[in-house]
């Protein structure tokens, strides 16, 4: 099997599975591929490799496909329970157990688990800190947040793009890498990822 063969293959995959998440959970349309544009454009302003850009590239694609294991009520309601926030929270590991049933994506199951992580250690679902989170994962952390932020959903509206990017400097060294965020602030004003004006 040629390498552009099996590229094709990958692409194909990773789009059938967004495309099943976006149908049971249509408001998270785009977000995967506005979340990867994000994370490679960060990446690159960071100077990763070409092949950890094509990791982080499949990594942010499927980071949430572990929301095809929630019901659609769960990502509709608020304020949420304690026990629907604990199973919200079990999305990276539903993910993780997706991602790994196809050995060629099996690399990325540790960026996408700890996509959830926070620079503190308030994230989930290990509570790493600092630098015990993988780079990339950091980089989808920062991706992820701010197409949420700027993302309507069910039970909040969207914040402007001056508000998110507020949200994200204010994170940064507690939430978020510092280096993370400065890539972000440099990459953002020139991406328009698709789905957004």
């Amino acid at each position: 099997m040629t390498r552009d063969l099996l590229i094709r293959m990958e692409n194909d995959v990773v789009r059938a599975l967004t495309r099943a998440l976006e149908l049971a959970h249509p408001h998270m349309e785009g977000h995967s591929e506005r979340v990867a544009s994000y994370a490679v454009a960060m990446g690159c302003e960071l100077g990763l490799s070409k092949a950890a850009l094509r990791g982080l590239r499949l990594a942010a694609a499927l980071h949430d496909i572990g929301m095809l294991g929630l019901p659609n009520e769960l990502l509709t309601v608020a304020p949420l329970t304690h026990e629907q926030r604990r199973q919200i929270q079990e999305h990276p590991r539903l993910s993780v157990q997706l991602v790994s049933r196809i050995h060629r994506f099996r690399e990325l199951a540790l960026w996408i688990e700890c996509h959830h992580e926070r620079w503190d250690g308030s994230g989930y679902p290990y509570g790493w800190r600092g630098e015990q989170i993988p780079l990339p994962a950091r980089i989808l952390a920062v991706a992820e947040a701010f197409d949420g932020m700027r993302t309507e959903t069910p039970y909040r509206p969207a914040l402007s793009e001056a508000q998110a990017i507020a949200e994200i400097q204010r994170g940064a060294g507690v939430l978020y890498d510092s280096r993370v965020v400065q890539a972000f602030l440099k990459v953002q004003p020139v991406l328009q990822p698709v789905g957004r004006e």
